[in-house]
Formats: C-alpha cells, sequence, structure tokens
C-alpha cells in the first residue's frame, strides 16, 4: 500500500466534497477513510426523511444547488427529484467519487489519532497505522446522536436511530425537542394517522431568526402548518423542558421542569441533536469559551497544526456551517491551503472555476450574516 499524504477521515458530504477540491488543485496522495463507506450516515436516516434544503439545478447560471459538494454537478439534475432522502442523497455522493477517481479505502474505523514528532501523524485503525503529512476531519454527526442530557435519556429512542417510521408501533408518540429533527419525527408520524406530542423547551417554535441554522425552514414549517390546519395530530407544547423520563407500570413517563408530566405506552422519541464526531481528535483542537473547536482561518487545528476540520462542525465568529451549502465554501480554502503547504502551484485558472461557482476563497470578515460572502 502506498502511504497516502493527506488523510481525511468521513466519506460523507464534507469528505467527499473536500477531496474532490483537492483533486481539482491537483492535490496527490489523497486517501478517505469511513468505517462504514461512501454516503453511510446518509443511508441510515430513517427512510422517510428528506434533506430540507431544496435542490434546484440552476448550474448553467453559475449558481450551485443548495445540496451539491462539487462545482457544476446538480443532486437535483442528478436524482430528478427537490428534496433527497438520504438514501438517494448518497448516491449522488458515490457517483461523484467514482468519476472524480477519490480514493475511497475499504470500511474501517478510525480509533486513534496522534500527532508524531517531526510533523507527521499516526492514524490508527484496527488493521493498519497510517502516517500522513496533513488529516482533515469529515466525520460530520448523525452517527453520533446525543443520548445523554437528563436522566432518563436512555429509556428513550433517538430519531437517527429509527429506520423507519412506519415500524413505530402505537397510535402516538411523545417527541422531545422541536428543532428540524423534532418537527421532521412529528410530521411523520402525523402523516401514518399517529398523534405526534412535540414537547418544546421555549416559548414558541424557533421560526423567527434570519439564520436557518438557528431557525425552523420553510419548508419543515410548511409541512407542520398544512398538517396542523387540517387536524389535531400534532400537539405543540412550549416552555416544556424535559428533566427526566422514567417507566412506571409500563408507561413512560416524561417529567418536565415545569411540572407538566406526559404520558406514553412507548418510548419517547430523542430529538435532540448530536454529538459530533470527533473523539479520535478531540485532544487535538483547542476550543472557544462556547466550547466549538478554534480554528485558524484556513480551518486548521489552532492547537495542532496539519489537522484541519471540514463539515458541520465548522464555526467562524457567529457563523454556523452546519448546512451543506454552508460547509461547502470552505473546501476551496483547505485544498488551496494544502497545495500550497506540498509545493503544488495553484493556477489561476481552478482559482477562478471555484469563485464562479460560488464555491470560492473567502475573507471571513467580509459579512455580518450567517452565510460566507
Amino acid at each position: 500500500m502506498t502511504e497516502p499524504e493527506i488523510i481525511i477521515v468521513g466519506a460523507g458530504a464534507a469528505g467527499i466534497g473536500v477531496a474532490v477540491a483537492l483533486i481539482d488543485f491537483s492535490v496527490r496522495g489523497v486517501a478517505v477513510l469511513d468505517r462504514h463507506g461512501i454516503g453511510a450516515s446518509f443511508e441510515r436516516w430513517p427512510r422517510e426523511m428528506r434533506l430540507i434544503t431544496p435542490s434546484f439545478n440552476s448550474t448553467p447560471f453559475g449558481i450551485l444547488d443548495l445540496n451539491s459538494v462539487v462545482a457544476n454537478t446538480s443532486v437535483a439534475n442528478f436524482l430528478g427529484v427537490e428534496h433527497p432522502t438520504g438514501r438517494e442523497y448518497a448516491r449522488y455522493l458515490k457517483a461523484l467519487a467514482l468519476s472524480a477517481g477519490v480514493d475511497v479505502l475499504p470500511p474501517c474505523e478510525v480509533v486513534s489519532v496522534t500527532a508524531k514528532p517531526g510533523g507527521r501523524f499516526a492514524v490508527k485503525t484496527a488493521t493498519h497505522t497510517f502516517q500522513p503529512r496533513f488529516v482533515i476531519w469529515a466525520a460530520g454527526e448523525f452517527q453520533f446522536p446525543k443520548m445523554a442530557g437528563f436522566p432518563g435519556s436512555e429509556l428513550c429512542q433517538h430519531s437517527s436511530l429509527i429506520a423507519s417510521y412506519s415500524a413505530l408501533e402505537g397510535a402516538e408518540r411523545i417527541v422531545i425537542g422541536a428543532f428540524e429533527s423534532g418537527a421532521d419525527a412529528a410530521i411523520q408520524l402525523a402523516r401514518l394517522g399517529k398523534v405526534a406530542v412535540l414537547l418544546n423547551r421555549e416559548k414558541e417554535l424557533p421560526i423567527a431568526d434570519q439564520d436557518p441554522s438557528r431557525s425552523l425552514s420553510p419548508f419543515t414549517r410548511g409541512r407542520l402548518s398544512l398538517i396542523r390546519a387540517t387536524s389535531d395530530s400534532i400537539q405543540i407544547h412550549h416552555q416544556c423542558h424535559v428533566t427526566r423520563v422514567t417507566l412506571e407500570g409500563g408507561n413512560y413517563v416524561v417529567e418536565t421542569q415545569r411540572q407538566a408530566t406526559f404520558r406514553s405506552n412507548y418510548p419517547p422519541i430523542l430529538a435532540t441533536g448530536f454529538a459530533g464526531g470527533i473523539g479520535p481528535v478531540k485532544h487535538l483542537f483547542d476550543y472557544r469559551d462556547d466550547g466549538q473547536i478554534l480554528l485558524t482561518e484556513t480551518d486548521e487545528s489552532s492547537l495542532t497544526p496539519g489537522l484541519f476540520l471540514a463539515g458541520p462542525l465548522v464555526r467562524h465568529d457567529h457563523h454556523i456551517f452546519c448546512y451543506i451549502y454552508k460547509f461547502r465554501q470552505r473546501f476551496a480554502i483547505i485544498a488551496e491551503t494544502l497545495a500550497s503547504r506540498t509545493g503544488i502551484p495553484v493556477s489561476p485558472d481552478i482559482i477562478s472555476y471555484y469563485e464562479n461557482s460560488q464555491m470560492r476563497l473567502a475573507d471571513l470578515s467580509c459579512c455580518g450574516q450567517e452565510c460566507i460572502c
């Protein structure tokens, strides 16, 4: 095996996207590792769940499809759908990797990453230890659900671990959490003729903020409004900060801070977000006061040179890059940086290509909105 100089951990949207960017910048010696394979997290989505950002083929006009991770590709055009399922989106990622010649190694789990003297890393899997010069961590979030948070949370079922809502028993379910995954769970349950009791810890649903990372998407709000206008199958309770879940006589009892209690014959659904899969590299990053990962302007660890972060965990100031159309803006920055570090001249043509495709080398200081301009 030829030892790669650059290891990308994660073969999802971020991992495949940044791998193609490196190829575009003529960077070689790149290998992608994933414990389950290309698009595995998307393939594990509940069958009914879809991307909330719409796909539309506007490539001929120089505007990239919101869910595309490679310039001049369109998820909508490739799949023929506006809101792809996870399995459909995984097909798009696999086609990209194949057409671009991305070197994705057989599935293997990274168990540890160590920064070695001399500027290399030891990336250890169950069968091999790689020693690259650079590591790009793109492991994503979906396979790392937040399961803790209050006593009894282990009695609940996280929304990301549901294979299909149609397989759930019972006529009703309690859903804890009212952001995108919680609202989507309630919508899917209602569509199946079940009653969804949606517990929101805030005073109202998150719809006021201009940043879509902090507000329900129009896609979700529209679906919620349509169902609630025609039935009572989604019951929303605000200011319900869950403090404990217990099992009493076969009933699941959900207690809240305001002493409201909810009961169900079936496990509550946890829609409390994701912890982020940075376990093996957690010690190689420094952290901001708010707990987010501290990065340089090129998305490199401020603590460990040569370690980069790609994907939904990237933060800069108040900017949140948790959606595909946000974090893809950072791919070219990492690619240009690594091209420079490895002595590869960067062609003005590739810079122009990325700038014209809206996957550009961005100035963090130029924008006060949630997206990079």
